[in-house]
């Protein structure tokens, strides 16, 4: 039996100190709250871990199934359902992390309510964008490994490192994923998009002179098509490629040679696709990334212009052709 990883350290931390001061506080309601979820997640763990290894070999009959053979099945029908070909263990795991998530929310909001605990705030902010940012990793790998596109080496590797995830919940091996996606998300809430005419060369020009020193070279290299210059524009701007063209059509039609934020909702005649409603939740993260993929995914399907795949995903094939991460590393 594989134990996923309940909590890191940090959390425990959180979790240990969170409980010493609310019962010191008295605060009973809300210490047997906090407790009883964590116990709850506790078991909850325990049970997935119950589940056969996704990483070790099964006999059942005359059948036989390995790590490489759940692969190679992933990646050899990319059209497949990952929702009802994915091992219980990674169906029941990815419920632990929202599960986790919803946990630490409710500490959050204990703390923001209690003087005593509001020092906490920003550790417990942390462990949530840790955990969503640890989801949405999941749901780009599955869409490396479900995109016929890409060459077939690279989603094998996206595989492999899918079934590590699945098996724990944890994720070594991939270390260098996190500081360049997490990044690329800490910039793009610092950036201002300065509208204008919608080349956005400027912007991409500036975001980059910001970015971690492997962004440029993945700006520069031979992996960065016109596609993933679409793709980057829909993460700087803030719009679907739809919704670009749109604009652009506006303004041809009105000879309005540039454009500012407050004209966007007007120019489209209804609110833009990504709309984010509240900048320090770390959930808009993984909202954005969502809606930007399942336009992708739309765009591929439908054979209609625009790119097919996010900028994450585009990132991190990158990342896996250059050998920069390796589902072997310890």
């Amino acid at each position: 039996m594989t134990a996923i990883q309940a909590f890191t350290s940090p959390e425990k931390n959180i979790i240990d100190h969170i409980t010493e001061m609310l019962h010191k506080k008295d605060d009973i309601d809300d210490y047997v709250r906090v407790d009883e979820t964590h116990l709850s997640l506790l078991i909850l763990a325990e049970s997935i871990s119950r589940y056969p290894s996704i990483l070790q070999d099964q006999h059942l009959g005359q059948n036989r199934r390995t790590v490489d053979t759940l692969v190679q099945n992933l990646c050899s029908h990319p059209n497949l359902n990952l929702v009802l070909n994915t091992p219980t263990k990674a169906v029941l795991g990815r419920g632990f992390t929202i599960a986790k998530i919803n946990f630490f929310l409710l500490v959050s909001y204990l703390c923001s309510g209690n003087e005593g605990l509001c020092m906490m705030l920003d550790e417990i902010q942390d462990i949530i964008t840790y955990n969503v940012f640890s989801m949405m990793t999941e749901d780009v790998f599955i869409s490396i490994v479900s995109d016929d596109s890409i060459d077939y080496e690279t989603r094998i590797e996206a595989g492999y490192f899918l079934t590590k995830i699945w098996e724990n919940r944890i994720y070594k091996g991939i270390d260098e994923i996190s500081p360049v996606l997490n990044n690329l998300w800490k910039n793009r809430l610092n950036f201002t998009p300065a509208y204008g005419t919608l080349a956005g060369i400027s912007e991409i020009a500036t975001f980059c002179s910001r970015s971690n020193p492997e962004w440029n070279r993945f700006i520069e290299g031979d992996d960065f098509t016109d596609d993933t210059l679409e793709s980057l524009r829909e993460y700087l701007m803030g719009l679907s490629h739809e919704e670009m063209l749109m604009i652009q059509d506006y303004m041809d039609k009105n000879s309005i040679s540039s454009f500012n934020r407050d004209n966007i909702n007007e120019m489209l005649g209804r609110n833009k696709s990504y709309t984010m409603i509240n900048y320090d939740d770390p959930r808009e993260m993984y909202h954005f990334y969502s809606r930007r993929n399942e336009n992708a995914v739309f765009r591929k399907k439908s054979r209609i212009k625009g790119p097919t795949k996010t900028i994450e995903e585009y990132l991190i094939c990158y990342m896996i052709r250059r050998g920069m991460i390796r589902h072997n590393s310890e």
